[in-house]
């Protein structure tokens, strides 16, 4: 928790060109932690599967690619709404990330 806390101070203290940078990285952290966290979890704890049923299908492969193209799309998004609506690409971005965090967190706990 204190590093998040750290980074959010540091990206809040970044220029202007750095601040525009911040939704998206925080949007590409949470989902890379939801995508080991959901890979270790599924190689790991007896009877886990995925709950999503878009990422489901394919096994590691098709998890991993349908993640990435979802990921990239919205990070895409967040960048062409950052000049018109400042404010919805960061609410995205950083609403994303954050969510992610969450999901990151409950399959860090699985047993």
């Amino acid at each position: 928790m204190k590093i998040i806390v750290i980074v959010s101070l540091l990206l809040v203290a970044a220029p202007a060109r750095a601040q525009s940078l911040a939704p998206s990285l925080a949007l590409l952290a949470g989902s890379g932690a939801d995508l080991v966290t959901t890979l270790h979890a599924l190689h790991t704890v007896p009877g886990a599967t995925e709950g999503n049923p878009m990422l489901s299908h394919g096994g590691d492969a098709g998890l991993v690619a349908v993640k990435l193209g979802t990921t990239a799309a919205l990070v895409f998004a967040v960048h062409r709404l950052m000049p018109t609506h400042p404010v919805l690409a960061r609410c995205l971005g950083y609403g994303g990330g954050l969510a992610l965090m969450g999901v990151a967190a409950r399959n860090a706990r699985l047993k």
